[in-house]
């Protein structure tokens, strides 16, 4: 990993333990105790070698509005609107051509060959691509991932301290649950299709109504703030793999 990726990472995953020990603390855990977990789960935890070596600036986020932007941009869309198969690299209409038009500064010839890496984006011609998806599904501990899971963790953490700062109700940030503790195996796979229909409605209703307020004015960047929502679905283990049974677990 480059230097200024590693140092980002770096960055977020010390405010997510940062925020993972003030609520170890608040829950009454002494420093050493807190001290011999955090030494132990450090021993448990597995050392994991990808490729990792590639400094991809912001290129999380820029991969998201890459795709988007391909979705959205009547130059980079069908008659039917759908998606057009473009070049790799190049000028526009290419993947590398998107990654420019981006705001920041980019490798873009380097994200638009990690794009492809990833199978964010796919061959579907000679020498033409479309994407795989109008949103980033990542392989583990590729660059992207490890940006992703350290940016979720920091964004869900930091979100719970401040709701439970006893900031103005109006100033609170969603974060709500909705679960219950016997959901029958055989509804598992009506579950993922369920959520992934309504999740997909939410974030792309969001998505538009953040996009149509971007800041189009360089000078006026400075003064923003990243701002988004982050949704996930999870299944428990079953009793019967198990043999525990869980309690209900209170929903907000």
């Amino acid at each position: 990993m480059g230097v200024r990726s590693a140092k980002r990472v770096a960055s977020e995953y010390k405010r997510v333990l940062t925020n993972v020990f003030e609520f170890m603390f608040a829950c009454g855990l002494p420093r050493d105790d807190i001290l011999a977990i955090a030494t132990a789960a450090l021993d448990k935890a597995k050392v994991v070698s990808g490729d990792m070596d590639k400094d991809l600036n912001g290129g999380l986020a820029t991969a998201a509005l890459v795709l988007d932007a391909w979705h959205r941009d009547p130059r980079y869309l069908t008659s039917s609107a759908r998606p057009r198969a473009v070049r790799l690299i190049g000028p526009a209409p290419s993947v590398e051509a998107l990654v420019r038009a981006q705001p920041g500064r980019h490798r873009a010839a380097t994200l638009a060959r990690r794009l492809r890496s990833q199978r964010l984006v796919v061959p579907c011609g000679p020498e033409l691509y479309k994407p795989a998806s109008n949103i980033a599904l990542l392989s583990a501990f590729d660059p992207l991932a490890v940006q992703h899971v350290a940016r979720s963790l920091s964004m869900l953490l930091e979100t719970i301290r401040q709701n439970l700062a006893g900031h103005h109700t109006s100033q609170r940030q969603i974060e709500r649950i909705a679960e219950v503790p016997d959901l029958p195996l055989q509804q598992v796979n009506a579950f993922r299709k369920f959520t992934q229909a309504q999740g997909w409605v939410l974030l792309r209703t969001v998505n538009d109504w953040l996009e149509a307020r971007r800041s189009k004015d360089p000078i006026q960047r400075r003064q923003t703030v990243r701002a988004g929502i982050h949704v996930h679905t999870y299944l428990g283990t079953s009793r019967h793999s198990s043999g525990v049974s869980k309690s209900p677990r209170p929903t907000t």
